[in-house]
């Protein structure tokens, strides 16, 4: 983030990176220079001048991506600048991810009993720990209620990263996985999908039911993860644990279609049956909720989240 305004000497980039001393600095710079998302180019003099960069595209698309999903979703100090704090928050949002209680809680609270039989490996004690840490960043928040367990949700913050997520997919598919991959399996993209859905209001399909069939790269029937919502009363999305009896309107397409979808809105490749209407309107709202800001006018994404500029 320190890079994308301009390319940085070492000793810049230490200074602009704050909260981490030099040497962290020098090793994560190094760490992503291997990564190719820094390019790290030595001019001859005495001494001798190391300038740091962004490459392009694969560090310049994480930038734009990040730097999005921070105007929509992260807190400024007056300054208007973004603390070290938020941007080290980011680590919880990976650490919840790849445990899978995200996808354990997406569909209703559970106790820290429920959160420690998931298959992260980790025991009663790391998870209540753990959740502990959640609720202070404000990516989980635990239920009022009466009896001596406690129940953890998900807030919006966590679901507002699932832009993030997304974006995150469709860089891997073009910058770090071999070609055909799809950068997050049809599991992830249906479990990013459902945790993004609450964020979204439907007023005018109440009572009405929809299925999102989310595919691997090849569209195998035997692998399609199904993802199943009601619309409340209110119009609230409510998250299904089984197929309702009756389905409204249906949606299918694979991963590079859905992810698509989530960052720049309805695209082609998605088969739609029943209330097309349903399923517009839901995926039009789901990608202005992940990428709208405070003022309500669109964040600039269409063009820039994760190299955005070929659409599908």
């Amino acid at each position: 983030m320190a890079l994308g305004a301009e390319p940085l000497r070492t000793m810049e980039l230490t200074e602009r990176v704050a909260g981490y001393s030099p040497r962290t600095v020098y090793r994560y710079a190094t760490r992503l220079t291997q990564l190719g998302v820094i390019a790290r180019d030595e001019e001859e003099g005495v001494p001798s001048k190391v300038v740091h960069s962004l490459t392009t595209p694969r560090g310049r698309e994480l930038y734009e991506l990040v730097a999005a999903y921070a105007g929509v979703a992260m807190k400024r100090l007056r300054s208007g600048e973004i603390g070290g704090a938020e941007w080290g928050a980011l680590a919880l949002v990976a650490e919840l991810w790849e445990s899978g209680m995200i996808d354990a809680l997406n569909l209703e609270p559970k106790s820290l009993t429920e959160l420690a039989h998931g298959e992260h490996g980790l025991s009663f004690h790391q998870v209540s720990r753990r959740a502990s840490i959640f609720a202070r960043s404000g990516f989980v928040r635990e239920i009022p209620g009466t009896g001596r367990y406690r129940r953890f949700a998900l807030t919006d913050k966590t679901r507002l990263a699932m832009g993030l997520v997304a974006g995150i997919g469709r860089w891997r598919r073009r910058h770090v996985v071999p070609k055909g991959s799809t950068g997050l399996s049809a599991r992830e993209a249906a479990g990013l999908m459902r945790t993004a859905l609450p964020l979204i209001v439907l007023p005018g399909h109440t009572g009405k039911s929809f299925e999102l069939r989310v595919a691997p790269a090849e569209e195998s029937e035997k692998s399609v993860e199904p993802v199943w919502a009601n619309v409340a009363d209110d119009g609230s999305i409510v998250n299904s644990p089984a197929a309702p009896e009756a389905v409204d309107g249906a949606a299918q397409g694979n991963v590079v279609a859905w992810v698509d979808s989530v960052l720049d809105g309805p695209r082609n490749g998605l088969r739609v049956k029943g209330d097309a209407e349903l399923i517009s309107d839901c995926l039009r709202a789901l990608h202005a909720s992940l990428w709208r800001n405070g003022n309500g006018s669109a964040a600039a994404t269409a063009e820039a989240v994760a190299g955005g500029r070929d659409g599908a």
